[in-house]
C-alpha cells in the first residue's frame, strides 16, 4: 500500500516541497546578496551621522538621569534633615548646642555632602555649621555663633572625632551666612522649597561646589531658619569620570560660562587634588586639548543642541551638548559628549566594504550547503517517521508518525471500518523482548484506560504486533503541546495559564484519588486542543511512568534509578527515587506554570546532573523577576508554593492546588470566546502534525542510575 499524506504520495509531496524550498531560498539569497552589496556601496557619512546622534542622545539621557538622581538623593537628605529638626529640635536659642546630635548623622551617612549649616532668618546672623574635612573620615569641625555668646564678633569652634568632642575654642568670626550666594535665593523662594546655587568657592574648605538649601518655620516658635548642605564639585564629577559612550569617547559637564564642573574619564583625575585644581577653571586655562577643541567647535556652531562633527588632531569626532536644569534659580549645566568616528567604523571604509562582501559571499555558499544537508535530513527523517505507514495493527491502519516517547512511537491512524481518526502508540522494537518493559507498557495502558476524566486522554483498544511489540489506540488530538506552544508563541497570559492549570489539576485529581502518581508532568505531555467546537481543552498524556502510590519502594523495579524529565523533577525524587507522592506532581505542575508564564524553565543547565543539583539546593527566581511581562502577585505566590523544596510545604494534592488557583484574581479572565479567537488567529501557524519541533535533550524523559 502506498502511504499518503493528504491526497498526494509522500515522496512526491516531499520532492515538490524541497524544489520549492530551493527555489524560494535561492531567490531570497540573491536578494540578500544584492541588498548587502547595495548597502556596502552606498554606505556613507549620513549613516555614521545617524548612529552618532543615536549614541549621543542615549548618553545624554543617561547623564541627565544620573545628575537628576544625584540631586534627588541630596534633596531628599536635606528635606529629611529639615523635618527632623522641626520635630526634635528644642524651642529656644539656648538649645543650639543640641544641634550636633541632629545634624552630624546626616553628614556622616552621606558622603557627597561636605558640610551642613543652619542659620536663623531674623537679622542677627546666628548660625550652626558642621564641616567634614575628609569624605571618608570621622573627624568633624563645628563652627557656630548663637547670637548671644558674649562678643558678637566671636565664633565658637569645636573638633569632634567619632562622635566625641575633642577640643573647643573661640576665634574672631568673619563668616556671615547672609553674604553667601545661596542665602538670598532661599529667602526669595517659597517656604520648604529646595533651591540650588551655582558653583562657587566654599568659605570653609576653599573648594568649589554647590549648595542646596531650604527655608522652613519652627512649629513651636514660628521662627524662620535656613538649612543648607554643601556638595563639592569633585563629588559631582565622580559619575562623569565613569562614563564612556564608546571605548575612546568622553563625557564632561560645564557651566553656562564654560567652567568645568564634571571631569571626563582620565586616569590623571584619580588623584582628587589634581581633579580639584582643574574643576571650575575656564576652558582656556586648562590643558585638555580634546575638550577645548570640542567646545570651540560647539561655540562656532552657536551652541547648537544637535550633534555635529569636528576635527581634532587629524581625526574626525562627533559632539553633542545637552542642557541640564534641575532646581529653581539654578544657573544650570551643559553636558558634553565627544566620540571619535573611528569607534563607529572600526576600520577604513574600503576595508569594511571588502569584509562585508566576503562575508556575504561566504554566507551565500555556506547557506546553500546547509540547506542541502537540511533537506536531505528532512527527507530521511520523514521517511523514517512513516516506516510503519500502510501497515495494519488489528483494526487500525497506520498512516504516519506524529510523536514519540521513552518507550514507544505514536502514529496517526484510522479505524479500518469506522474511519475514525485515531492515535496508536506502538512499543519500540528494542523493548519487545523485555518482560519488564512489556509490564510497564501494559501498566500504562491499564491505568490510562481506568481514568475517565475528560482532561485525560481516552484509550480505545489494546493489542500486540506479530513481532511481539505491544500497542494501544487512543483518541486522536488536534492541537499542540504546551512546550511547542511556548516555543512558537512565547509566554502565555496569566488568565490563560490559570485556565490550563485548572484543567490539568482536574485530570491529576482523579489520578491522585486512585493513588496514582504521574511522575512525568511537563509541557510536552500536556496537549492543548479543540474538541467538538470547544477550544483550549487540556489533555494529560503519557502515563508511561505512572506509579501506584500505595506500592512500597521494594515493589518497584526502578527503585535504584531516577526516572523522569530533569527540568521538572521534584527534589525528593532526586534524593530518593521511591519518594513519589502527589506533591511530586505538584512540583512539576509548578515548573510547568513557571514555563508558561515566563518562557523559561525554573532551573536550566548544560547537563542533567547540574539541573538536578539546582533542584536540590537552589532557590528559584520568582517568575516576575524572570520576565519583563507582568505576573500577578497572587498567581506568582501559588506557583512559588508548588516549588517549595519540602513536599509538606506544597499544596497536598491537585484538588488543593485547583482551589488556590480558583482564588486568583485572573480566574475566569480567559473564556471560550478568547480561546476561539486565539485559535482562529494562530491555528495556521502551529506546526504540521508529525513535523513539530523536536524537544531539547533535557526536556526528554531520562533514566539516571544512582
Amino acid at each position: 500500500m502506498k502511504t499518503t499524506l493528504g491526497n498526494l504520495p509522500l515522496d512526491h509531496q516531499l520532492t515538490g516541497n524541497i524544489r520549492r524550498l530551493f527555489r524560494h531560498l535561492g531567490v531570497l539569497m540573491l536578494a540578500a546578496v544584492a541588498l548587502v552589496t547595495a548597502t556596502v556601496v552606498y554606505y556613507d557619512q549620513h549613516q555614521v551621522e545617524a548612529l552618532s546622534r543615536k549614541l549621543i542622545t542615549s548618553t545624554s539621557e543617561t547623564v541627565v538621569a544620573r545628575l537628576a538622581s544625584f540631586f534627588a538623593t541630596e534633596d531628599s537628605n536635606l528635606r529629611i534633615a529639615a523635618e527632623q529638626l522641626q520635630i526634635g529640635w528644642g524651642q529656644a536659642d539656648s538649645r543650639w548646642q543640641d544641634l550636633f546630635a541632629h545634624l552630624a548623622p546626616f553628614l556622616n551617612q552621606h558622603q557627597n555632602a561636605s558640610g551642613i549649616l543652619l542659620t536663623a532668618v531674623d537679622g542677627d546672623g546666628a548660625y550652626y555649621g558642621i564641616l567634614k574635612p575628609e569624605p571618608t573620615g570621622t573627624a568633624l569641625i563645628v563652627r557656630s555663633n548663637a547670637g548671644h555668646d558674649g562678643a558678637r564678633g566671636q565664633a565658637k569652634l569645636e573638633r569632634w572625632e567619632a562622635g566625641e568632642l575633642q577640643e573647643s575654642w573661640y576665634r574672631r568670626d568673619d563668616f556671615d551666612p547672609r553674604s553667601r550666594p545661596w542665602y538670598q535665593k532661599t529667602l526669595d523662594a517659597e517656604e520648604n522649597t529646595i533651591v540650588a546655587s551655582g558653583p562657587y568657592l566654599f568659605y570653609t574648605s576653599n573648594k568649589h561646589g554647590i549648595t542646596i538649601s531650604t527655608r522652613w518655620r519652627h512649629p513651636a516658635t514660628g521662627r524662620h531658619f535656613i538649612l543648607a548642605i554643601d556638595i563639592v564639585l569633585v563629588n559631582i564629577s565622580r559619575f562623569t569620570q565613569t562614563l564612556r559612550p564608546t571605548p575612546n569617547g568622553v563625557v564632561f559637564v560645564t557651566t553656562q560660562d564654560l567652567r568645568l564642573v564634571g571631569l571626563p574619564a582620565d586616569e590623571r583625575f584619580a588623584d582628587e587634588s589634581v581633579a580639584d585644581a582643574i574643576l571650575f577653571q575656564p576652558f582656556g586655562a586648562i590643558e585638555l586639548p580634546l575638550l577645548q577643541a570640542g567646545v570651540s567647535a560647539w561655540e562656532a556652531q552657536a551652541r547648537t543642541r544637535r550633534s555635529f562633527p569636528f576635527e581634532m588632531g587629524g581625526q574626525n569626532w562627533w559632539a553633542g551638548f545637552t542642557w541640564i536644569e534641575d532646581h529653581p534659580h539654578q544657573a544650570g549645566f551643559w553636558a558634553g559628549i565627544l566620540v571619535p568616528e573611528s569607534d563607529f567604523l572600526g576600520m577604513l571604509p574600503l576595508q569594511r566594504n571588502f569584509v562585508l562582501a566576503a562575508v556575504a559571499g561566504t554566507g551565500f555558499f555556506l547557506g546553500l550547503i546547509l540547506i542541502f544537508n537540511a533537506a536531505r535530513k528532512m527527507r530521511h527523517e520523514v521517511r523514517q517517521a512513516v516506516s510503519l505507514g500502510g501497515q495494519r495493527l488489528g483494526p487500525f491502519e497506520l498512516l504516519y508518525q506524529i510523536g514519540h516517547g521513552g518507550n514507544g512511537t505514536v502514529y496517526r491512524a484510522n479505524h479500518a471500518l469506522l474511519k475514525r481518526p485515531t492515535a496508536v502508540k506502538v512499543m519500540l522494537p528494542r523493548f519487545a523482548s523485555s518482560a519488564s518493559a512489556k509490564k510497564r507498557f501494559i501498566n500504562e495502558v491499564q491505568i490510562t484506560s481506568r481514568l475517565t476524566h475528560p482532561n485525560t486522554v481516552a484509550v480505545f483498544d489494546f493489542g500486540e504486533t506479530p513481532e511481539g511489540a505491544l500497542y494501544y489506540a487512543m483518541e486522536h488530538l488536534k492541537g499542540v503541546n504546551l512546550e511547542v506552544l511556548v516555543r512558537l508563541c512565547g509566554p502565555q497570559p496569566a488568565a490563560r495559564v490559570v485556565y490550563i492549570l485548572q484543567q490539568a489539576c482536574g485530570a491529576l485529581s482523579e489520578a491522585h484519588r486512585h493513588g496514582l502518581i504521574h511522575r512525568d508532568i511537563k509541557p510536552a505531555n500536556i496537549m492543548l486542543c479543540e474538541r467538538g467546537g470547544v477550544y483550549d481543552v487540556v489533555k494529560v498524556l503519557d502515563y508511561g511512568l505512572v506509579q501506584d502510590g500505595h506500592e512500597t519502594a521494594s515493589h518497584s523495579d526502578e527503585s535504584e534509578a531516577i526516572i523522569g524529565t530533569p527540568l521538572y523533577l521534584a527534589p525528593e525524587l532526586i534524593s530518593r527515587a521511591s519518594a513519589f507522592s502527589p506533591q511530586s506532581d505538584i512540583y512539576a505542575l509548578g515548573g510547568l506554570a513557571y514555563y508558561l508564564l515566563t518562557g523559561r524553565n525554573v532551573f536550566e543547565g548544560t547537563s542533567a546532573v547540574e539541573i538536578c543539583a539546582k533542584h536540590l539546593h537552589d532557590d528559584p527566581i520568582p517568575p516576575a523577576q524572570a520576565t519583563t511581562r507582568r505576573i500577578p502577585a497572587d498567581l506568582e505566590a501559588v506557583v512559588m508554593a508548588c516549588l517549595h523544596k519540602p513536599p509538606a510545604d506544597r499544596p497536598s494534592c491537585a484538588e488543593e492546588l485547583s482551589v488556590r488557583l480558583a482564588a486568583c484574581r485572573d480566574q475566569g479572565g480567559w473564556d471560550q470566546e478568547q480561546a476561539r479567537q486565539w485559535w482562529s488567529e494562530n491555528g495556521e501557524t502551529l506546526p504540521v502534525e508529525g513535523l513539530a519541533p523536536t524537544h531539547p535533550p533535557l526536556s526528554n524523559t531520562q533514566r539516571l542510575v544512582i
